[in-house]
């Protein structure tokens, strides 16, 4: 936030640095306008850039920290790229400052735009590993003029840590969401061209290109808002964490504003799914194209569609009068004008193989338009060569390994769960333990599991909570990882999670491949649904399923759901269903508690053992008149001690 001091001097220092630049401003809403672009090559940056940051202002009042940098860095053509280095600077989120995250705003002010604009800009390198956002700033108000706490108009901005695309309204740099869209995952090794642009000054449609195809969009997103009707244009980088921690890093090139003349904003192709190379993961696709109408409008009747260059009869189709933004907030349109074509394929397409559409159609002033776009079927699906022949193992149930740190939460994430999880622990952990369980169905509180948001599978003998902790509620920061091989018939698979937290089930070439292929995940939040996969061949599978909890309920189950029937759902490794896929564990334990009722044997694993690796110790309920014990383990330890304590017997090794 922006303290009512700062804001006033905030105001009074910026527009004393854009004197006789507010009436240029507002005199270019009106004028006739010259397209502006820059490519960075000049010796030094263009005098029609101004920019600002948080740093400048917080030195004013004697705050440490660093400024904004806006350099000219080679773009690796031979030119040059704009880079926007804003160093975290975490002083100034505290009060009494309040300047809020690092951030940075370049703008243009030789000319302003009101109502139809198309700007772009490529982006060519960025910090991939900050939690950051950037893109291109539209209508920038010259009252007040911009700078920190003052700033407004619009942005899209791309969210390096979440994958999101987003169109926010800002009002003195407070942003309102208007659009988002998710899962736009972008390679830091690759350069992008983003695009926004409007034929009415109100809807927005931004889009996302490779710059190697600057035809077929890889992503879109459009939005609504009428607050402003024109202004500057420009540049963000922003800090997406308070207080800052990690600042805001990217380089622009290529900058491009026109005002495109009446009537050539055509209807477009906003958006395809699969997108343009993209390797999509659905079993069996559903081919989309959103065309959106601006200065003309599809004629739905036009639409044609070809796959793979076989022309699709036109009932085998689908088209909706409109296109629809399915992540715009309520109080905005979710439905724009236009034409949305679909095709669900009549079969699983064969892994890996390569696929081609086209769509054509006709606009209101009889033009034809025809797009082409290709994608890859990339599903995933268990190779049969990384699995073992069916019967090689025949011990069955799960390893589950599980590590907890107290203390306050330390975030909802796989990455913090594999940080406690690693070897040695990147986070330390309090306790931890190791034992064969049948299924994986817990809840810390210890009453069964029985109903939402605990999943579906009431079990009254489950009153030990999470695996190694008592049923108490008041575990945070817990952490398991599960090993299996699992016995999978060939064909497809559908398994379902009820989770809080997160976690995540692969499969590749071993138990610890770490480019295994993920059937199912959720990062962050909790999760209850439903995922698919293929298996090549009939045989056992090495699988690990990680899952974590942050602060609050912790709970976990992992079942297989009938593909013709989702009310009908099996634990894995349930003995008690015949259908349940049936996980083997392999004896890599490092450690294992064998027990026998008589000392020759016979000896199997006592799976009801709790081993904790920090403590060094192995807990095992007593039962029956004699009971005998063998520590199995890769290397040699000493017992210390065998103690009774309650219900138990405590076995204590060096």
């Amino acid at each position: 936030m922006i303290t009512p001091l700062s804001r006033q001097f905030i105001r009074k220092h910026v527009r004393h640095t854009l004197l006789g630049l507010t009436a240029l401003g507002s005199m270019g809403l009106a004028m006739s306008l010259q397209a502006q672009s820059d490519n960075f090559n000049g010796s030094s940056l263009s005098p029609y850039w101004y920019h600002y940051d948080v740093g400048d202002i917080g030195k004013v009042y004697g705050v440490p920290g660093l400024a904004t940098s806006y350099t000219l860095v080679p773009d690796g053509t031979g030119g040059h790229g704009l880079r926007i280095h804003s160093p975290p600077d975490a002083p100034y989120d505290g009060a009494p400052y309040g300047f809020g995250p690092a951030r940075a705003l370049a703008f243009r002010v030789d000319a302003a735009y009101a109502t139809r604009f198309s700007v772009g800009v490529d982006i060519i390198a960025w910090n991939n590993t900050i939690d950051q956002a950037f893109g291109p700033f539209w209508f920038i108000q010259t009252s007040p003029s911009p700078g920190p706490g003052t700033t407004d108009g619009y942005v899209m901005t791309w969210e390096a840590t979440g994958n999101q695309l987003r169109i926010s309204r800002t009002t003195s740099e407070q942003p309102t969401t208007i659009a988002s869209t998710p899962n736009v995952v972008l390679d830091p090794s690759q350069r992008y061209r983003l695009l926004i642009s409007s034929h009415d000054g109100s809807t927005f449609l931004g889009q996302v290109f490779s710059t190697t195809n600057l035809i077929n969009p890889l992503a879109a997103i459009i939005g609504m808002d009428s607050t402003y009707q024109g202004g500057w244009m420009g540049l963000l980088g922003y800090d997406g964490t308070s207080p800052s921690v990690a600042g805001a890093d990217v380089t622009y090139d290529n900058y491009n504003g026109t005002v495109p003349s009446a009537g050539t904003m055509r209807t477009t192709v906003a958006y395809t799914s699969p997108a343009p190379g993209e390797r999509a993961s659905a079993i069996i696709p559903t081919v989309t194209a959103a065309i959106l109408d601006r200065d003309t409008q599809v004629d739905p009747n036009s639409v044609l569609f070809w796959m793979d260059g076989t022309a699709v009869p036109a009932g085998s189709f689908n088209i909706v009068s409109s296109v629809n933004q399915a992540n715009n907030p309520g109080a905005f349109p979710h439905v724009f004008g236009g034409a949305t074509v679909s095709y669900t394929l009549p079969s699983m397409p064969a892994w890996g193989s390569l696929h081609t559409n086209t769509i054509s159609f006709v606009d209101s002033q009889s033009i034809l338009q025809t797009y082409t776009w290709t994608w890859t079927a990339a599903y995933p699906l268990l190779h049969a060569t990384n699995s073992l022949p069916l019967g090689s193992l025949s011990f069955p149930g799960w390893n589950v390994r599980m590590v907890y740190t107290n203390g306050p939460t330390l975030g909802s994430s796989l990455a913090r769960a594999e940080q406690q999880l690693a070897n040695p622990p990147q986070i330390p952990y309090l306790l931890t333990t190791q034992i064969v369980s049948q299924v994986l169905n817990w809840n810390d509180s210890g009453d069964g599991v029985n109903a939402s948001p605990f999943g579906y599978f009431y079990d009254p003998t489950l009153v030990s909570g999470v695996p190694g902790l008592p049923p108490d509620n008041s575990h945070d920061n817990i952490a398991c990882e599960c090993f299996a091989y699992l016995q999978l018939t060939a064909g497809l698979h559908r398994f379902g999670a009820v989770s809080d937290d997160g976690f995540q089930l692969r499969s590749g070439h071993g138990l610890l491949d770490l480019d295994a292929t993920v059937l199912g995940v959720k990062d962050g939040g909790t999760f209850n649904g439903t995922f698919d996969f293929v298996v090549e061949a009939d045989g056992l599978y090495p699988v690990r399923c990680l899952w974590y909890e942050n602060g609050g309920y912790a709970n976990f189950q992992l079942f297989s759901v009938d593909v013709n029937d989702p009310n009908t759902r099996v634990l894995l490794n349930d003995v008690n269903d015949p259908n349940a896929p049936e996980p083997a564990v392999p004896a890599f334990l490092p450690i294992r508690l064998l027990a026998a009722s008589a000392v020759t044997g016979p000896y199997a694993t006592a799976t009801s053992a709790v081993i904790d690796l920090v403590a060094q110790t192995v807990t095992v309920p007593m039962a029956g008149p004699a009971q005998f014990y063998r520590l199995q383990m890769a290397n040699p330890v000493r017992l210390t001690s065998i103690t009774p304590v309650g219900a138990n017997l405590v076995i204590h090794y060096q």
